[in-house]
């Protein structure tokens, strides 16, 4: 069982946002300053194989990779990326594999392409091994359990290199835990899928990676409100965001927009203390939990709750230690400071189909502008969805793809209508696009920490500065 008591103390839980916003600098100065620092997994593979190949600055993607149990495959991984300082800014980067399966039987089905299996588990465990460096505190690793086909290797990659935590939202992942013991035992994962309304198990074999046992984490359940508990019931603890929280937000219960686009959200979908008390006593009592979405300065309010503490996303985002690019810090920066900035809850950006915040920056795609005027692409399939062809053939489709293929494939272009790629639009807010890509920003809707983070230490806050922040409003 994993010792859910290591991180009960941890009063924050910095957010985990991808992609590579949560990279690994930002949870190791989290971690290394007491709290529970989170490095996004969402692609990790492409955080990994991308850096290679902007010259891996200081070497320490490759000094983590010279620490992956597999030395041939992190040879080989080096081989295929790196590039000696660097490629050119207008030169494309090499793309991974886009996603394939094969079927094992009627009822299963895996990765057909190993080597983008390999840079999953190696992107994951380069991710949280540099995180865990220079202190002995916990580190966490963050899951967006809509990226179904990509999460068994990219969890097994977290655990090689001994990931403390792991952190789902997006969905109610039931069978974590029974995973989390096959991959301790050096087993087989298998995770159901829905395949164009048929059950199929999407399985992954973690032994030829070099470990036959890893350490077991704490896995923790990202839920709307007190009623993710019942969806989710066998979680070693939670974390309840709501939906002023940036990234995906829980859909609303009732299904009207406003005259903009956004969900309304109403009172049942509001935290009920009292019945989250009654839920958890009836798992036994023993389960922690955080409230996230607007809690920067509400952690004393957030433990008369009985909660253990806060996950607090949008002030680091916006620290020196994130991975946005410092350019596109300064523009939002300057934004919230002046009072413009304009954040959005869509209905209709997500290919997930979950509501996304987006930030309305100018130059970014989250404007209608330079939506219109970007070509619609799909080159790295982080969020695409698993079907059957007519031939009953493993297929993908996206609904930010280009639609004629999308079409082509039994989506419908209402489906597709006003959707974003986030893998490419979130790649660029980190310096990682492909050249001309615009960039994508999410943040929580709410900058108050912010602004009083900025008159107080300045453009350049910190991550400890957030900490620090948090606990001072105790």
């Amino acid at each position: 069982m994993s010792n859910v008591s290591s991180i009960s103390s941890k009063r924050i839980i910095q957010g985990g946002m991808g992609a590579g916003v949560s990279g690994y600098r930002l949870a190791r100065k989290v971690s290394g300053y007491g709290q529970l620092g989170v490095i996004s997994a969402t692609a990790a593979d492409n955080l990994l194989i991308r850096g290679l190949q902007n010259g891996d600055s200081g070497g320490e993607l490759r000094d983590a990779l010279g620490h992956f149990p597999n030395q041939d495959i992190a040879k080989r991984t080096i081989d295929r990326f790196y590039i000696k300082d660097g490629k050119a800014n207008d030169e494309k980067y090499i793309l991974n594999q886009f996603p394939s399966f094969e079927k094992i039987n009627n009822a299963e089905f895996r990765l057909k392409n190993k080597d983008l299996e390999d840079t999953l588990v190696a992107g994951a465990f380069t991710q949280v091994h540099l995180a865990k460096r220079g202190h002995s505190n916990p580190v966490g690793a963050n899951f967006l359990n809509k990226i179904e086909w990509a999460q068994l290797p990219t969890l097994y990659g977290a655990m090689l290199a001994g990931v403390d935590v792991i952190l789902i939202g997006a969905g109610f992942p039931r069978e974590i835990p029974e995973i989390l013991s096959s991959f301790t035992s050096g087993n087989d994962g298998k995770m159901s899928v829905s395949v164009s309304d048929k059950k199929y198990s999407i399985v992954f074999s973690p032994q030829r990676y070099g470990k036959s046992e890893v350490k077991r984490p704490v896995f923790l359940g990202v839920v709307g409100n007190h009623l993710g508990v019942k969806g989710l019931p066998n979680a070693d603890g939670y974390v309840f965001e709501g939906p002023i929280a940036g990234g995906h937000n829980p859909p609303a219960r009732s299904k009207t927009l406003n005259d903009i686009g956004e969900p309304l959200y109403g009172p049942k979908d509001e935290m009920n203390f009292d019945l989250l008390a009654m839920l958890l006593k009836q798992n036994g009592g023993h389960q922690p939990y955080w409230l996230a979405g607007n809690y920067s300065a509400r952690l004393a309010e957030a433990i008369s709750h009985g909660a253990s503490g806060v996950q607090v996303g949008t002030p680091f985002a916006f620290s020196q230690d994130s991975g946005i690019t410092t350019e596109l810090k300064q523009q939002a920066l300057e934004e919230i400071i002046n009072g413009t900035a304009k954040v959005l809850t869509s209905a209709r950006a997500s290919p997930t189909g979950f509501p996304f915040k987006i930030f309305q920056l100018p130059g970014t795609v989250g404007t209608q502008e330079t939506y219109d005027k970007r070509e619609r692409v799909c080159s790295l399939g982080h969020l695409i969805e698993i079907c059957e062809d007519a031939g009953g053939r493993i297929i993908t489709r996206c609904p930010a793809e280009p639609v004629e293929g999308f079409v082509r494939k039994g989506g419908s272009p209402e489906e597709a209508e006003g959707r974003i790629c986030l893998c490419n639009g979130l790649m660029a807010t980190i310096g990682l696009g492909m050249p001309g890509e615009p960039p994508l920003v999410t943040s929580g809707a709410d900058f108050t920490a912010v602004k009083e983070l900025v008159g107080k230490h300045g453009m350049k806050y910190t991550a400890e500065n957030v900490v620090d922040y948090i606990l001072g409003k105790v």
